[in-house]
C-alpha cells in the first residue's frame, strides 16, 4: 500500500495516497472532473483535454486523469479559466457532432413533451405509462388531444418517407383511455409550509397548481369565473371539446388538493397585497387574455357589436344574446372560425366570415375552415369592415372596402390595401369582433406595487425566472406573451412553478434548458436519405361526423372521433424515433449543459455516415462519435479483441469494425462493453422504440449467468427492463459483463406468461402428480439462488424425493478475458445438502426447477417444469420461475462469496421461486426471504453472512468452492437459441 502525501485542492489541505492521480483524488473529495477518453478499466489517454486542471508553478494546464500527485501540490478545478478551457474543448468536439439529442417533434413542442418516449409507451400497449410520461409535461393532455394545433408534427421527420404521425390523436387516444380507466395521480411530497396563490384556473394556472402540488406547496386558485378552465372552456365550444372529459382531467389536478375560490376577481374581490396578507407566500398571475380587440373603426361600441371571445363566454355562461337572421364575423383566426360555428347554432341563418386577406392567408387550422364552410359559412375574402351602420342606436351593419395584396409583412403574409371606391353596405344583425384578444390588466391598477406592463398590455417578465417587477409575484400564460395556444400556456404554468419552487428553495431562480443539437429543420433535410428506408404507410385519421350530424340536436355533441386502440398500436409502430437513445445519459450532453454551451460555436463540414444496424445487438452512428477511442481501447487494451478500430485518417477518421466489416464478422462476441464506455451514444443496443428511450429507474444487482457474480446496473421504467450495464469499479471480473449478462433482458417478452387461472390449474395439477410419486427427483440449475435451493431441498425432503443437479460436458477456455464462464458452476452449497448429478435413474416423477433436460429417462415417467421457457421434454404441469432479473436473493460465485439480487420489479409474493416451492409442497417457515434465510443460516452456517449482508453486494461465505462442469440450464438455452436466431 502506498503512502500518503498531502496536497491542497481547491484551498483545502488534503491526504491522499501518493500514487493517486489529480482526478483521483478529486474524486475522494467528492469533486467530479469531466472527462470523456478515462474510465477506471483503461489506462490513461488524455484525448478529450476535458479534465484540465491548474497546478500552481505549472507552465500550462495538466490533465487530471494521467497526472500523480506529488507532496505539497496545489490544485485549482474551478476557476474561470479552467472553465474557459473545458468549453473551448467542448465547441471544438460539438462542431463536428451530429444528430439529434431529442426528437424534432418534441423540440418544436412548446412544453417540450417526450413525445418520441409516450410513443414508445402506446407501441408497447402501455397506455396509463404514455399519459404518465406525458402528464411529466403537460397535465391537460385530453384538453390538447383534442383542440392542440399540434406543430409537433410539422416537424415529424416520417413526413419525408409519407405522412407525419398523428401525434395528437396518439395523445388523445392515451390520454381518455386514462380518463375511462382512473386517472393518473402523482405523488405529492410532505407539506413545505409554503403557499401559493394563483390568479387565474385557465390552462396556465391549472398547469403551475398541478406541479405545484407535487412539491408539496399548498395551493389556492382564485378564478372569476363560475368555472376552471379559462379559455379552453369559455373560448372554445363544446363541440370541439366535450366539457365532461375536460372537467374529468381538471379534477384530477383539483384532486390534489387544490383550494378552488370560484367568482373571484383581481381588483375587485381581493388584490395581491390581500393575497400576500392572507399568507400567500408567492403570487401567480395567469388571468390570460379575455378582453376582445377593438376593430378601430367608427360605431364599434354600440349594441349589436360584439368581441368574439365576449360572444363565445356569453354563450357557455348562459347569457342572452340576440343573434338575429344574420351575422358577420370578423377574422380569420380559430376563434373566428368558433364563432361562425356557434353563431349558426344560435339560430343565426346567415353568417358570413369577413377577412381582409385571401383564403390562403387565413390562419385558422385547414380543417376548422373546411368544417367552418361544410355548415354553411360563407367566407367573404378581401374585405375588411370601414364603419358599422348604425340605426337607432343600434348595428344595423357594416360598411366594407374591398382589398388588395400587396408586398409580405413582418408576419411573411402579404399586406392588404384597400381599393379604392370599392366600398359598399352589408346588412347584419349582429357583428362579432373575432380580431384577437388581449390581457386585461386593469384589475392591477389599484395595487401597492403595480406589476410593470407592456405596451400590449401584458406583464413584464423574465422568461427565465418567470418573475415580474413586483417581489414575490410570477406570471404564466396568454397575460404574460400574449394570446397563443392552450399548450404554450400550460408549458409557462408548469415553468412558473419550477421557478416558485426554486424562489422557495432559497437558490437562484433561473430556468436553464438542457443542450441539444438538431441533425435539422424538416426544409433542411433531404427526402432522399428518410423515404427509401421505410415502407410507407398512410397515417392514422380521425373521423369527423358529416356536416348534417354534427348540426343535429343542437350541434353541441362531439363533432369527430378518435383513432381506436387498433389503429393507435399501428399509428405508434410508424415512428422512427429520430431521438438519440443516449439522451439520458450522454457525456458530452450533460455536459455541453453543464457548462452553458449554445450554439456550434467553430462551423464547417461535419461527417456523415450512414448508421450501421447490421448487428442485431450493437448499432454504430459514427457521426455522433468525438474520437475518444473508449470503445476500440475496452475491445482491445481489456477484451484483447479488437474488433473495433479507427479507420481512416485526418477528419474522415471514424469508429468501424476492421476493414468496415460487419461487427458479427469479426471476433466481437457482443459483450457491448463499447456502449457502457461511448460518451455520446456513437455505440448502442440495436434495439427499438420497445426500449424507450426513457428516464429510468436504476438498481445493482448480480448476473445470474455464470458463477463470475458480475455487478449489473439494471434499468426498469413501467414494468419492463430496458436496459442492462457494467458497473465500474467494481471489484468481480474486471468490472466487465458478457452478452448474456447484458442482453439477457430480451427474453422478458419470450418467457412462457400464464393467467392467474391458469397458474391455479397448474399448481393442482403439479401438486396432485407430487402427492401421487412414490419415487421422486428435484432437479436444480446450480445458477438458481440459495434460496431457491434451499426450498427445493425442503420439497425433497417433505416428499421423500432426491436432489439433483445435471452435470455437463467441459468446455473450452474462453479464447477472450472477462468472458462468461461457460458451464461450469460452484456447487458447494448443492454437495452440502446431498445433491447428487443426475444419471438418469429410476423414478417416476421429475420436478425441473429451472433445469433444462434433453429427454425423460421412461416415458411413463411425469414431469413438473419450473421456468419460463421451454423445456426439452414437454411437461404434465408448467409453473413458472421468477427471471432473475426481477427477483432477490443471493448466488455463490466461483470465489466463494455470497452475491446479492436486487430488483425495482420483484414479482408478486407469491410468485417467488421459494413461495411456489413452499406451496407444491405444503411447507412452512417460507412465507418471506428473511425466515428462509435464518434456516438456511442455521443449516448450513457458513451461509451466516446471509444474515449479515446489509447493503454490501458481496459477502465472504466460508464455504470452499467447489467448481465442476454443469449443463445449460432453461435461460441459458433460451437465450442460445435467441442469439441463433439473429445469427450470433
Amino acid at each position: 500500500m502506498s503512502e500518503n502525501v498531502k496536497i491542497t485542492l481547491n484551498g483545502k489541505e488534503i491526504e491522499v495516497p501518493a500514487d493517486a492521480t489529480i482526478r483521483e483524488a478529486a474524486k475522494s473529495q467528492g469533486i467530479d472532473i469531466p472527462t470523456f477518453c478515462y474510465d477506471d478499466r483503461l489506462k490513461a489517454y488524455t484525448s478529450c483535454f476535458l479534465c484540465v486542471v491548474e497546478v500552481e508553478n505549472a507552465r500550462n494546464m495538466i490533465p487530471a486523469c494521467s497526472t500523480t500527485v506529488t507532496p505539497g501540490m496545489v490544485i485549482r478545478t474551478d476557476t474561470e479559466a479552467i472553465k474557459t478551457t473545458r468549453k473551448m474543448a467542448l465547441d471544438l468536439l460539438l462542431s463536428d457532432h451530429s444528430g439529434d439529442c431529442i426528437a424534432p417533434c418534441e423540440d418544436t413542442c412548446p412544453s417540450n413533451i417526450d413525445i418520441q418516449g409516450y410513443i414508445a409507451h402506446i407501441s408497447n400497449g402501455n397506455f396509463p405509462a404514455a399519459v404518465k410520461l406525458i402528464k411529466e409535461r403537460n397535465p391537460l393532455p385530453v384538453i390538447c388531444g383534442r383542440i392542440c394545433p399540434h406543430p409537433c408534427e410539422s416537424q415529424c421527420r416520417r413526413g419525408l418517407v409519407d405522412e407525419p404521425i398523428a401525434i395528437n390523436p396518439l395523445k388523445r387516444f392515451s390520454s381518455e383511455y386514462e380518463l375511462e380507466h382512473g386517472p393518473f395521480m402523482p405523488e405529492t411530497k410532505p407539506d413545505t409550509g409554503k403557499k401559493v396563490a394563483i390568479v387565474g384556473g385557465g390552462p396556465a394556472g391549472l398547469s403551475a397548481a398541478y406541479y405545484l402540488r407535487q412539491e408539496g406547496h399548498a395551493v389556492d386558485i382564485h378564478e372569476a369565473l363560475p368555472e376552471l378552465g379559462g379559455m379552453a372552456r369559455y373560448g372554445i365550444p363544446r363541440f370541439r371539446l366535450p366539457w365532461d372529459k375536460m372537467d374529468k382531467e381538471i379534477s384530477a389536478i383539483i384532486g390534489l388538493g387544490v383550494n378552488v375560490h370560484h367568482n373571484k376577481s383581481l381588483g375587485k374581490d381581493f388584490t395581491i397585497d390581500d393575497l400576500k396578507k392572507n399568507g400567500a407566500d408567492a403570487v401567480l398571475i395567469a388571468i390570460g387574455a379575455h378582453r376582445a380587440k377593438k376593430m378601430m373603426v367608427e360605431n364599434e361600441d354600440i349594441p349589436g357589436v360584439i368581441g368574439g371571445i365576449d360572444f363565445l363566454r356569453k354563450v357557455v355562461l348562459g347569457e342572452e344574446v340576440n343573434v338575429g337572421k344574420k351575422v358577420a364575423v370578423i377574422g380569420g383566426g380559430d376563434t373566428a372560425m368558433d364563432c361562425c360555428r356557434v353563431a349558426k347554432r344560435a339560430g343565426a341563418e346567415d353568417v358570413t366570415l369577413l377577412y381582409r386577406r385571401s383564403q390562403e392567408e387565413i390562419p385558422a387550422l385547414q380543417h376548422e375552415q373546411d368544417e367552418t364552410i361544410e355548415e354553411g359559412v360563407e367566407f367573404r375574402l378581401l374585405t375588411a369592415p370601414v364603419e358599422v351602420l348604425e340605426e337607432n342606436g343600434k348595428a344595423k351593419g357594416l360598411k366594407v372596402i374591398s382589398m388588395e395584396l400587396g408586398d409580405p409583412d413582418e408576419s411573411g403574409r402579404r399586406r392588404p390595401k384597400p381599393v379604392e371606391g370599392s366600398e359598399e353596405d352589408l346588412e347584419f344583425d349582429l357583428i362579432i369582433a373575432a380580431i384577437g384578444q388581449d390581457p386585461d390588466v386593469s384589475c392591477i391598477e389599484d395595487e401597492k406595487e403595480v406589476p410593470e406592463c407592456t405596451r400590449w398590455s401584458t406583464f413584464v417578465y423574465d422568461e427565465k425566472t418567470m418573475i415580474t417587477s413586483v417581489e414575490g409575484v410570477f406570471t404564466a400564460g396568454d397575460c404574460a406573451f400574449g394570446p397563443d395556444t392552450v399548450i404554450r400556456a400550460v408549458s409557462e404554468g408548469k415553468q412558473a412553478a419550477k421557478a416558485i419552487n426554486l424562489y422557495f428553495s432559497g437558490a437562484k431562480v433561473e430556468l436553464k434548458k438542457e443542450y441539444q443539437i438538431s441533425a435539422g429543420r424538416l426544409k433542411d433535410l433531404d427526402m432522399a436519405d428518410f423515404s427509401p428506408r421505410y415502407v410507407h404507410q398512410k397515417r392514422a385519421l380521425e373521423t369527423t361526423h358529416p356536416a348534417d350530424v354534427r348540426m343535429a340536436a343542437g350541434g353541441y355533441d362531439a363533432i369527430n372521433v378518435g383513432i381506436d386502440e387498433a389503429q393507435a398500436l399501428a399509428e405508434a409502430a410508424r415512428c422512427i424515433e429520430c431521438g438519440c437513445k443516449a439522451r439520458f445519459d450522454c457525456d458530452l450532453r450533460n455536459y455541453s449543459s453543464e457548462y452553458g454551451i449554445g450554439d456550434v460555436k467553430y462551423k464547417g463540414d461535419r461527417r456523415k455516415y450512414d448508421v450501421d444496424t447490421r448487428h442485431p445487438l450493437v448499432s454504430i452512428e459514427a457521426d455522433k462519435c468525438i474520437t475518444c477511442a473508449c470503445c476500440v481501447r475496452v475491445c482491445s487494451e481489456a477484451r484483447k479483441i479488437s474488433a473495433l478500430s479507427f479507420v481512416n485518417r485526418g477528419f474522415v477518421t471514424k469508429i468501424a469494425p476492421n476493414f468496415d466489416d460487419p461487427l458479427q464478422n469479426t471476433d466481437c462476441d457482443a459483450c457491448g462493453m463499447c456502449i457502457d464506455l461511448c460518451p455520446t451514444g456513437t455505440l448502442a443496443e440495436n434495439t427499438g422504440k420497445e426500449y424507450g428511450p426513457w428516464v429510468t429507474d436504476i438498481s445493482i444487482s448480480t448476473c445470474t449467468s455464470c458463477p463470475r457474480g458480475c455487478a449489473i446496473k439494471v434499468h426498469t421504467k413501467e414494468g419492463l427492463i430496458t436496459k442492462v450495464q457494467s458497473v465500474d469499479n467494481d471489484p468481480i471480473n474486471g468490472a466487465m459483463i458478457c452478452r448474456e449478462g447484458r442482453f439477457s433482458n430480451h427474453l422478458q417478452d419470450k418467457a412462457i406468461e400464464l393467467t392467474d387461472n391458469e397458474l391455479k390449474e397448474q399448481l393442482n395439477n403439479a401438486r396432485n402428480l407430487l402427492d401421487d410419486a412414490s419415487k421422486l427427483a428435484v432437479i436444480v440449475s446450480p445458477k438458481l439462488t440459495v434460496e431457491t435451493l434451499f426450498a427445493a431441498k425442503s420439497l425433497c425432503e417433505e416428499k421423500n424425493g432426491t436432489l439433483y443437479y445435471i452435470p455437463g460436458e467441459k468446455s473450452e477456455p474462453n479464447k477472450f478475458p472477462f468472458a462468461k464462464l461457460k458451464n461450469s458452476s460452484n456447487t458447494a452449497l448443492l454437495n452440502k445438502m446431498g445433491a447428487k448429478a443426475w444419471d438418469n435413474a429410476s423414478t417416476d416423477c421429475i420436478l425441473l426447477v429451472g433445469a433444462y433436460l434433453e429427454n425423460k429417462p421412461k416415458e411413463s415417467v411425469k414431469v413438473i417444469t419450473m421456468s419460463n421457457f421451454k423445456n426439452g421434454i414437454a411437461p404434465d404441469a408448467q409453473i413458472p420461475l421468477a427471471d432473475p432479473l426481477k427477483s432477490e436473493g443471493a448466488v455463490l460465485t466461483d470465489e466463494g462469496y455470497l452475491a446479492f439480487l436486487n430488483t425495482k420489479l420483484p414479482v408478486g409474493k407469491d410468485l417467488t421461486p421459494y413461495t411456489l416451492l413452499a406451496n407444491l409442497g405444503g411447507l412452512n417457515g417460507f412465507e418471506d426471504i428473511a425466515s428462509i434465510r435464518k434456516q438456511l443460516a442455521a443449516s448450513v452456517t457458513e451461509l451466516n453472512g446471509l444474515l449479515e449482508s446489509g447493503s454490501d453486494r458481496l459477502v465472504k461465505t466460508n464455504l470452499t468452492p467447489e467448481m465442476i462442469d454443469v449443463a445449460p440450464d432453461c435461460r441459458e438455452v433460451a437465450f442460445a437459441k435467441y442469439c441463433e436466431g439473429l445469427g450470433l
